[in-house]
C-alpha cells in the first residue's frame, strides 16, 4: 500500500495537502480503531485500511514508507548500515543496528529504512555524542509516528526504551530541528543511491524532487548544487538557485546560465523541429519556465528590452502560451509605447480570453492612443465587470501582499493581486490615468 505523506495531495480529492485536510481525521480514526483492537473486538479480525496506516487485531501498527529498489529484508538493511551508508563514528553505526533490532518486530522494512536514513543524515550533520542509544531510537520512532499518524506516545516509548519522557522530548527537538532543514529522509545522495537511480540526469532529478519538498532555503540550494555537479545541463537546478538568491543581478546571471543549460539539454535541432509546440512536450517545460522567470526578472529590473526579447521567444516556441507570457509581453509593449504590438497581442489572444489582464490593458491602450474618451469610460466599466478588485489594489485602497498568490481564480482578489504586482511598472508610469480612475 502506498504512503500518503504529510505534504502529498490528500487522497480525498480536495486538492489540498494531506496535513491540511484529512490527516487529523485519519489519525482520530486510527486511534479509535486501535482502541477497538485492544478491546478484542471480533469485528477487527480483518485488516482495516486507512491512508498511510494498516491496523490488524493481533499485530502492531504497520506503516509503509517509500519502498527501496527490490524487496527489503533485515539482512539487506544490516548490509546497508555496514556497507552502503557512511558514518562519522562507530557508535553511530552501532546505534543504527540497534534501531533495526528495536523496530524489526513492529514495523515494515521500508519504514525501518526511513528511520535509518533519518539517523544517518542527522548523525552525519550534527555529530551527536551517544550516551544512551535508547534516547535517539525513541525520538526517531516518535517522529516517524508523528509523520505517519499512528499515535505512539512518548510515555509508551519511555517504557520501551527505559528512559524518561523528558529525555525523549529533548532528543525529539534536536532531531526535529534537523528535519526542518533537511527533511525526514536525511541526505538525499544516500536515498538516491538506495532508490537505484541510474543516469546522472535521473540522479539529478531525484535531488531536485527533494529540493521541491524542502522547507529550508539552505537545503534547496545544497540539493540544487549537488544536482548540477551530477548533471550540469539542468535548467531546474539553476532556477532553484536563482529563486534562493537575494541579489537580483546574481539571480539573473543564474537564470541566463539555466537558459543556456536548457538549450544544451534539448539540442539546437530540437528547437527547429518543435518550434511552436513546446509546452505539449514535457521535456521542454523546465526551459520555458526558466525563460519566463528570466523575462520577469528583466521586467522588474528595468530591462524592458531584454524582457521583450525573451517573452517573444517564449511565444514563438509555444504558441498556445500555457504560461501566460502574453500578459506580461502586452504590459512591456504598452510600457515601451509599442502600441501596435500590444494591440496585436490583445487581438490575437484576447478574443476568447476573459482574464483581467487584457481587460485593464485595453484601458491603458486606449488612454495612450486617444487620452480620456467615452470609449475609455466604457472599457473601464467592462474591466470592472471582469474583475472589480483591480482598482482597489491599483489605487492603494487595499494593501498588496509581498508575494504573488499561489492560486488565482477568474474575477477573484488573487487575480487582481497578480495583475497589479506584475503590471506595477506600467501603471506607475501612468499617474494621470490613475487620477482619472480615482474619480470614477
Amino acid at each position: 500500500m502506498s504512503k500518503v505523506g504529510r505534504n502529498d495531495l490528500c487522497p480525498c480529492g480536495s486538492g489540498n495537502k494531506y496535513k491540511k485536510c484529512c490527516m487529523e481525521k485519519d489519525r482520530a480514526a486510527a486511534q479509535s480503531m486501535l482502541r477497538l483492537v485492544n478491546a478484542g473486538d471480533a469485528a477487527a479480525q480483518a485488516p482495516v485500511t486507512i491512508p498511510g496506516v494498516i491496523v490488524h487485531e493481533e499485530q502492531p501498527v504497520t506503516v509503509s514508507a517509500a519502498p527501496a529498489a527490490g524487496k527489503l529484508t533485515l539482512p539487506k538493511l544490516k548490509k546497508m548500515v555496514a556497507k552502503e551508508l557512511n558514518w562519522e563514528h562507530p557508535a553511530h553505526e552501532q546505534l543504527a543496528l540497534e534501531l533495526i533490532e528495536h523496530m524489526r518486530d513492529q514495523y515494515d522494512r521500508e519504514l525501518i529504512l526511513e528511520a535509518l536514513l533519518l539517523w544517518n543524515g542527522f548523525s552525519r550533520q550534527t555529530k551527536p555524542a551517544v550516551k544512551k542509544t535508547g534516547s535517539f531510537c525513541a525520538a526517531i520512532e516518535y517522529l516517524l509516528s508523528e509523520e505517519y499518524g499512528f499515535m505512539l506516545s512518548q510515555a509508551e516509548l519511555a517504557d520501551k526504551y527505559a528512559i524518561t519522557t523528558a529525555t525523549i522530548s529533548r532528543k525529539v527537538k534536536e532531531i526535529y530541528n534537523y528535519v526542518e532543514e533537511y527533511g525526514m529522509t536525511g541526505e538525499a545522495d544516500d536515498l538516491m543511491a538506495l532508490n537505484g537511480a541510474e543516469t546522472p540526469q535521473e540522479k539529478a532529478q531525484t535531488l531536485l524532487a527533494q529540493a521541491m519538498e524542502a522547507t529550508s532555503a539552505k537545503r534547496r540550494v545544497q540539493l540544487a548544487e549537488k544536482a548540477l555537479e551530477l548533471y550540469p545541463d539542468s535548467p531546474e537546478a539553476y532556477l532553484i538557485l536563482a529563486e534562493e538568491t537575494e541579489n537580483e543581478e546574481d539571480a539573473r546571471e543564474l537564470l541566463k546560465a539555466g537558459i543556456a543549460a536548457g538549450r544544451r539539454e534539448l539540442g539546437e535541432s530540437y528547437f527547429t523541429k518543435h518550434k511552436g509546440f513546446f509546452w505539449g512536450l514535457y521535456e521542454t517545460r523546465p526551459y520555458i519556465r526558466i525563460c519566463q522567470s528570466y523575462a520577469e526578472s528583466c521586467w522588474f529590473g528595468g530591462k524592458a528590452e531584454e524582457a521583450t526579447e525573451m517573452l517573444e521567444h517564449i511565444l514563438e516556441l509555444n504558441k498556445d502560451d500555457n504560461t501566460g507570457a502574453r500578459y506580461l509581453l502586452t504590459a512591456v509593449y504598452l510600457y515601451s509605447n509599442q502600441l501596435e504590438e500590444a494591440e496585436r497581442i490583445i487581438k490575437n489572444y484576447g478574443e476568447e480570453d476573459a482574464a483581467a489582464a487584457f481587460a485593464y490593458d485595453r484601458i491603458v491602450l486606449e488612454f495612450k492612443k486617444n487620452g480620456i474618451t467615452s470609449q475609455l469610460k466604457m472599457l473601464y466599466r467592462i474591466a470592472r465587470g471582469v474583475n472589480k478588485h483591480v482598482p482597489d489594489y491599483l489605487l492603494g485602497m487595499k494593501r498588496l501582499p509581498h508575494n504573488l498568490p499561489d492560486y488565482v481564480g477568474m474575477g477573484d482578489p488573487n487575480e487582481a493581486i497578480e495583475y497589479v504586482i506584475m503590471h506595477s511598472r506600467l501603471w506607475a508610469s501612468l499617474p494621470d490615468l490613475l487620477k482619472w480612475m480615482l474619480k470614477q
